[in-house]
């Protein structure tokens, strides 16, 4: 049985750890001649003001003040490590970023979803576990979650 992958879901945070599978992701793409989606998922968490009093979060404040200009930076930011000849995409989504990641893996028909091990969520880490543990769980396709 061969394996292709045509299609690489890359869930990315801004954190360290995201743009480390990011990496990988660009390394499976030049071996498989596949293209990149890049997925930033605005977290509904961001968005409730209960948000803004939880202390100990490591989410930058303006995550939550202003989602969409964050998340556009977070996706700039991703896409200045991808070379030139990886062909790549990049969508921004608002939801649960576990639920997101899985769901649009499937509806989308991606072959792989390569996911950091830890991103900048640790409030949402501590009280619904990780979102690679999730994803590992939950999807349809093979996921390479990146120490």
């Amino acid at each position: 049985m061969d394996v292709l992958y045509k299609k690489i879901l890359v869930p990315i945070d801004g954190s360290r750890n995201s743009l480390v599978a990011l990496s990988h992701a660009v390394a499976i793409a030049r071996s498989f001649a596949a293209e990149i989606t890049i997925l930033y998922v605005s977290a509904l968490s961001q968005q409730v003001p209960l948000y803004d009093q939880v202390k100990g979060s490591k989410i930058p404040a303006n995550a939550s003040t202003d989602p969409v200009n964050f998340a556009k930076k977070i996706i700039a930011e991703a896409l200045k490590h991808v070379p030139e000849g990886i062909r790549v995409q990049t969508h921004n989504e608002l939801g649960e970023p576990r639920i997101v990641i899985t769901e649009t893996a499937q509806q989308n028909g991606y072959d792989i979803i390569v996911i950091g091990s830890r991103g900048l969520g640790t409030i949402e880490g501590l009280l619904l576990g990780s979102v690679s543990s999730y994803v590992v769980r939950n999807s349809h396709c093979p996921v390479l979650v990146v120490k």
